[in-house]
């Protein structure tokens, strides 16, 4: 009986019961980047913690939300922006987005106190994301509804912790800092 409670309490914990607000449509998009804009696209394809949804944004504005096996794209302009994808923690990228190129990023989950946590993003190739996100679910916002951005102290923590990260383990960033899209 002891085994039972303990198997459905970790299977609660690895699946999470949230809800997105993100749309399903039949057809994804292709993946093309607009002259005058970056295409930025989040993959989540781990089914770790699938259920927990997981917060994007763009410096401190809301872009989207990842549940397991899912993945979204978002037009970046050009210049130096943070990614930051929230839940139990954050997780932040800090990229220089240029006009017309493809920047593809994995999201990292692993286990959390109360729910799933992110262990960062991580670049991917054109060919490895298009792989990922064959057994994915494309999201994207429903342009009848609003979004609440970030929360400025919550952004400026992280953005603050990401800095720290780097300064202490630049080796750590090494990949992320050096990522140049494609």
């Amino acid at each position: 009986m002891k085994r039972v409670l303990l198997m459905t309490v970790c299977i609660a914990l690895l699946t999470g019961c949230a809800t997105t607000q993100m749309l399903k449509p039949e057809q994804p998009p292709e993946l093309a980047a607009k002259p005058d804009s970056a295409l930025l696209v989040i993959v989540r394809d781990t089914f770790i913690g699938g259920g927990i949804v997981f917060w994007n944004y763009l410096d401190g504005q809301f872009i989207g939300e990842t549940m397991g096996k899912s993945y979204f794209i978002t037009h970046v302009p050009p210049g130096m922006h943070y990614v930051v994808a929230a839940t139990e923690n954050t997780g932040v990228a800090h990229l220089d987005f240029q006009a017309g190129k493809h920047y593809f990023l994995r999201q990292g989950v692993t286990m959390g106190v109360w729910r799933a946590r992110t262990s960062g993003f991580f670049p991917m190739t054109a060919a490895d994301a298009q792989k990922a996100i064959g057994g994915c679910t494309y999201t994207e916002l429903d342009s009848s509804r609003t979004f609440p951005d970030m929360e400025p102290g919550l952004y400026q923590k992280a953005i603050e912790e990401y800095h720290t990260g780097v300064k202490e383990n630049p080796e750590g960033y090494m990949e992320l800092l050096e990522y140049q899209g494609e």
